[in-house]
């Protein structure tokens, strides 16, 4: 999964900590975390991809599953970066500390039945900050089109494994990528220690 996380990068010292807790949060679930704060964590683009992002400063949300902004203090671009994941019906996320109360233009958009759900707001603590975050990843997996795959992976294997694969799915309808994926969603659900994370239960 590619989230776009954005946030003011001319805030105080306290508020960036929060930031890099942030992306640490979303590191750790696994997700691939571009950011107008860090360029350390671009793996899953491609040079042109960089390349354009580089040129004219588009964040390329078609390329990404998510929008995550921390809205504490938004920044100029971020009605911008709300209205282009809007365009591309990206899931958006926008969070800031209790006590902040929430943009009256996010107000607006929730009001709307189109945009309210793609735009959820949170305002978030220091116990609850990771489990917001990994709700907000849940529900992306969760939502209706999602499990579609959408991920292209390459995988060599061994002309073992590829005769295997070939007897495996003979007489049914199932392709040996469509096998692969199936077997895989059986670990997941299989796997406790992961359903452990992902429910939270520490």
């Amino acid at each position: 999964m590619k989230i776009y996380f954005a946030a003011d990068n001319q805030a105080e010292e306290k508020l960036q900590k929060q930031f890099s807790r942030i992306v640490d949060i979303l590191n750790k679930a696994g997700v691939v975390v571009m950011s107008n704060l860090i360029q350390k964590n671009i793996k899953g683009f491609s040079s042109q991809d960089l390349e354009k992002i580089g040129q004219s400063g588009e964040v390329l949300l078609e390329k990404m599953d998510a929008l995550i902004i921390e809205s504490t203090r938004m920044m100029p671009e971020s009605g911008y970066l709300i209205a282009l994941a809007l365009t591309h019906k990206k899931p958006i996320l926008c969070i800031a500390p209790v006590g902040n109360p929430v943009n009256n233009n996010l107000s607006h958009l929730q009001r709307d039945k189109d945009t309210a759900k793609f735009l959820i707001s949170k305002n978030y603590t220091e116990n609850n900050l990771e489990k917001i975050l990994n709700d907000f990843l849940q529900t992306i997996e969760q939502e209706e089109g999602r499990q579609a795959p959408s991920i292209k992976f390459t995988l060599r294997v061994t002309p073992r494994i590829e005769r295997y694969l070939s007897w495996k799915i003979n007489n049914t309808n199932l392709t040996k990528a469509d096998y692969l994926r199936n077997l895989i969603e059986d670990i997941i659900d299989a796997d406790i220690k992961y359903q452990k994370f992902v429910r939270h239960d520490y």
